[in-house]
């Protein structure tokens, strides 16, 4: 009994001296940064470190019945001890966790109405994967590829750009969210797509005489046999109005799959034709249909504002690897003058999301630009106001079990994107989404650079930047 009373006494009066006095009560939140009010978290995730604005001094209390962590500190922040963090998020899964907070501010200590931290045992997957990027293009040879461990705060690259200047890193995918088996794009110098498998990494040229570029926006498909690929003739405008600094547009696109166990790209003549563009190709679960975004041409970048996509699917057969005669519109928005993009299908098959913008096919500078979903059974849109914002919501990716969704907002400052976390419950509501947390609460306005393609893995990647950096370097391999 002493033991155990004496743990839970440190776990009460941790970091903690003199305790406030003469508090005058507000009925109000307390102003914080980051926002982690009424919010709901995966019994896994990091300490939720965060400032008080203006504060001298803070004290934080999480209560949940007879369990309760107490931390203090001094210039108004916060910082969680890991292992007592870890400690009260195993004591309140499953249950709501009230925060108090009172603040030094002017000399005069103030207490603020409790707010909620809802934790929930649908955990998140152990670690994301993420370029980070300045937002200049003409920095784009300082790219890197990190994967962060998101019960910590250790974020490690796996392709360091130290080791990769020259290059134009991107287009990452993890094929059935596996850390041993994916790949991503080199572009400028030692150009070509690295495909990683276990026992088996290597440089691939998919620019075939059958195609009009090499593979571009890419897809796994679940048997981890292919690779759908848009193809891509893409250029970029810049615009003097402040809401869409960077306009990215194709002059041409098509689609194309490539056999990843015979180093084969699969075309189809529909797919490559100048009356029509695709791009943004992604499987569907259980493989039996490709999902693509389809647009009429436009007079590039004149008109971009008048180009629409639209989702479209065929159905495929694994076996040849070939796409079906029919080809099916997919009716998710009521209205057509809008444009999609990213579309990601969640892994029960049941929900499809995407990101809408008025015109374009690449939203992340547009300021309009929101996630929406649909349920592909019954057609009914998904209210995502709670993860949406005012400025540009677009990337995004959803966890292995379904319960969670990572996407990137400029929401902070209309600049850089940052990384955001969504509950999905199992009723089909989105909670209030939350920033990916460090532990300065102070990170993100000192941080410059943009977090761009998240995408969820179940473990950490093993293989080192030294060896990813080898097979940067080497030569291609021509797929026919």
């Amino acid at each position: 009994m002493r033991i155990i009373f004496f743990s839970l006494l440190l776990i009460l009066v941790y970091g903690c001296g003199s305790r406030p006095k003469n508090v005058t009560q507000f009925n109000q939140y307390p102003k914080i940064s980051p926002d982690y009010i009424n919010i709901t978290i995966p019994v896994n995730i990091a300490p939720l470190n965060f400032k008080v604005v203006d504060a001298e001094e803070v004290e934080v209390e999480f209560m949940q019945n007879d369990v309760s962590l107490l931390v203090c500190r001094g210039g108004g922040k916060i910082d969680i001890p890991l292992n007592k963090w870890q400690g009260l998020l195993e004591k309140v899964n499953g249950l709501v966790v009230d925060v108090k907070v009172t603040a030094l501010i002017d000399g005069e200590w103030k207490g603020y109405r409790p707010f909620i931290i809802n934790v929930v045992a649908d955990s998140i997957d152990p670690y994301v994967a993420y370029r980070l990027i300045e937002p200049g293009y003409e920095l784009g040879k300082r790219l890197g590829l990190f994967q962060r461990e998101l019960s910590t705060f250790n974020e490690t690259s796996f392709v360091d750009p130290k080791l990769t200047s020259g290059s134009c890193v991107n287009c990452h995918a993890f094929c059935n969210y596996s850390p041993k088996k994916f790949m991503f794009h080199s572009r400028w110098d030692n150009a070509g797509t690295i495909i990683v498998e276990p026992g088996n990494a290597r440089k691939v040229n998919t620019k075939t005489n059958k195609v009009i570029s090499a593979g571009a926006y890419r897809m796994w498909h679940p048997s981890g046999r292919y690779i759908a690929f848009s193809q891509n003739k893409t250029h970029q405008a810049f615009h003097a109005s402040s809401d869409k600094l960077v306009e990215v547009y194709d002059l041409e696109s098509g689609l194309m799959i490539y056999d990843v166990k015979n180093n084969k790209v699969l075309t189809d003549s529909r797919f490559k034709q100048k009356n029509s563009w695709q791009t943004f190709p992604a499987w569907s679960p259980d493989g039996k249909y490709l999902y693509f975004c389809q647009a009429k041409p436009q007079h590039m970048p004149m008109d971009y504002k008048e180009l629409k996509y639209q989702l479209h699917r065929v159905a495929f057969d694994e076996e040849s690897g070939q796409l079906s005669d029919s080809i099916e519109s997919v009716d998710i928005l009521q209205d057509s003058s809008k444009s999609i993009s990213f579309p990601t299908i969640s892994p029960d098959g049941q929900y499809l999301l995407y990101t809408v913008a008025e015109s374009g096919t690449f939203p992340i500078w547009h300021k309009d630009a929101d996630l929406g979903m649909i349920d592909l059974s019954s057609g009914e849109s998904i209210d995502l106001s709670n993860a949406n914002s005012e400025s540009s919501d677009s990337y995004h990716a959803w966890s292995s079990n379904g319960r969670w969704i990572t996407f990137t907002s400029r929401r902070l400052n209309d600049m850089y994107t940052t990384l955001h976390f969504a509950y999905f419950d199992e009723n089909g509501n989105i909670h209030k989404s939350f920033i990916l947390p460090q532990q300065d609460p102070d990170f993100y306005t000192y941080f410059l650079k943009s977090y761009n393609i998240p995408e969820f893995i179940n473990g950490r990647i093993e293989l080192s930047p030294y060896e990813l950096d080898k097979i940067i370097k080497s030569e291609a391999q021509n797929a026919i």
